[in-house]
């Protein structure tokens, strides 16, 4: 009987070794610190296996181990300088000048506009009841352009889609976009550019409170290729309660699109499955650039169980008939990331590449979050001079290469970021070094003196992370 306890004593400890280490293999595949690892299969126990509910709270005791890492102040984007929308921001005037200062003006104005006129809004509010459909097209050489005289002072509330533009040559300035709905489900676009409106220009505007303020799709076989989104702020002022998608920049099925200087901010989305996307190129698209953006998953809004992920190629993947051609396979092709800084997403990766092919990343910062995924066999990327926290992961065949970056993992037992001892205040976005490169960085695969960093400047030399200079642009509190 001795022998019989005795040896189902060590069986019974084996077992528990064995699962065990089953559980730290799949925190290690993942790629999770312990306490982020917990509060996911906690919550998980609570929602769908409530019959085994009852040992989450051993879950919820190593998830109370985390050290949060966070943006501890009240952000104002109407007084935030730095990426986004500029407040001192004028418009050039050009062309035939039409000045509104009335929502009946603006509707007439929209509905007959003309190559090359310049619609002037009046600082004012200006609300739309229903999705307002946009069918004249602008030219190459003169575009139809719709433009606030001061930021943050001319306001449009918008439902549905907001302004679907069905047209070409376009261009959007210094106006406030704001979901003016009962439910989210009512406020899913700002700007739907569909079909035939290529050559679209989207600069220093703000976006509050849209499912997906930039919605960009083809229709009936048209593409509106070579989209310009430049220097806008796009933000939410609560988590988003919608079970469809909630992606601040979705972009289907066109090529050539660049996302250049914008802040996106608070995106979480606490409905459905709660995943959410700061912004993502998808649908058999080629071409692609997202540069010098600013992204904080949360800011203003912290907490919550949300999956909230930066940048991507490919986001969740594309049904067969919204793909670019009708083409399947891959969602993008020779897309581009480049000094973005990317932050404080810190229940998932920072930059997330779905079936993606010939991609590069270069030179971004990607702070407290889980780090890069690159998945599927479709995906491949080069990472040259980044500096990453967490790690970055092949998943189900996905493949990347390695030059010159910076990646550091997150402490195990409390997820401290300990990409902190690199940087002056990470949590508020100061990413100046206090110390020399760890890494010595490698030759630019962009530098051709057209690329600015994340500052501005233009490219001379190699360098590791998001900025050229000697000291960094954005500090809180400062004008850069």
């Amino acid at each position: 009987m001795r022998k019989y306890f005795y040896w189902s004593g060590v069986l019974a400890n084996l077992a528990l070794l064995g699962v065990l280490l089953i559980w730290a293999r799949s925190i290690y595949w993942l790629g999770l610190p312990l306490p982020l690892y917990s509060q996911k299969v906690a919550a998980d126990l609570r929602v769908n296996y409530p019959s085994v509910a009852f040992v989450a709270p051993l879950f919820d005791f190593f998830g109370s181990f985390e050290q949060k890492n966070y943006y501890f102040r009240e952000l104002d984007p109407t007084q935030w300088h730095g990426a986004g929308a500029r407040p001192d921001f004028t418009p050039v005037q050009q062309g035939e000048l039409i000045v509104v200062a009335d929502t009946d003006s603006l509707k007439k104005a929209l509905s007959s506009a003309k190559p090359g006129q310049q619609i002037m809004l009046e600082p004012g509010v200006y609300a739309f009841e229903r999705t307002f459909e946009m069918r004249q097209a602008g030219t190459a050489e003169a575009p139809i352009r719709l433009t606030g005289r001061r930021m943050h002072q001319v306001q449009l509330l918008l439902k549905g889609e907001g302004l679907l533009l069905l047209a070409p040559h376009w261009q959007f300035e210094n106006i406030s976009f704001i979901g003016n709905c009962d439910t989210h489900d009512s406020c899913q676009h700002a700007l739907h550019i569909s079909g035939r409106a290529s050559d679209v220009l989207i600069r220093n505007n703000s976006f509050r409170d849209f499912n997906s303020a930039i919605k960009v799709n083809g229709l009936k076989g048209n593409y509106p290729d070579r989209g310009l989104l430049e220097s806008n702020t796009i933000y939410n002022t609560s988590p988003r309660k919608t079970k469809g998608p909630a992606t601040p920049v979705d972009i289907v099925a066109a090529n050539d699109w660049v996302v250049r200087a914008n802040f996106i901010f608070d995106i979480q989305k606490n409905a459905g499955d709660e995943v959410s996307y700061a912004g993502f190129i998808k649908g058999n698209a080629s071409g692609g650039v997202f540069e010098r953006n600013l992204v904080m998953c949360e800011a203003n809004l912290k907490g919550g169980r949300h999956n909230a992920l930066g940048l991507s190629f490919g986001g969740g993947g594309t049904g067969a008939a919204y793909n670019r051609d009708g083409v399947t396979g891959t969602e993008t092709t020779g897309g581009v990331m480049r000094n973005n800084i990317i932050l404080h997403c810190p229940n998932d990766v920072g930059i997330y590449l779905n079936k993606a092919k010939d991609s590069l990343l270069e030179n971004n910062i990607v702070y407290n979050t889980v780090g890069v995924d690159v998945r599927y066999s479709q995906s491949s990327a080069l990472l040259v001079n980044n500096v990453i926290s967490g790690r970055v992961n092949n998943r189900e065949g996905g493949q990347h290469q390695l030059d010159s970056n910076l990646i550091v993992a997150r402490d195990f037992f409390t997820g401290r970021d300990e990409l902190k001892d690199y940087f002056a205040a990470p949590d508020l976005a100061d990413f100046s070094w206090t110390q020399a490169y760890p890494e010595q960085p490698a030759e630019q695969r962009n530098a051709d003196g057209q690329i600015s960093d994340f500052c501005g400047a233009l490219v001379q030399k190699p360098y590791l992370g998001a900025f050229a200079g000697e000291e960094f642009c954005l500090k809180p509190g400062q004008t850069p």
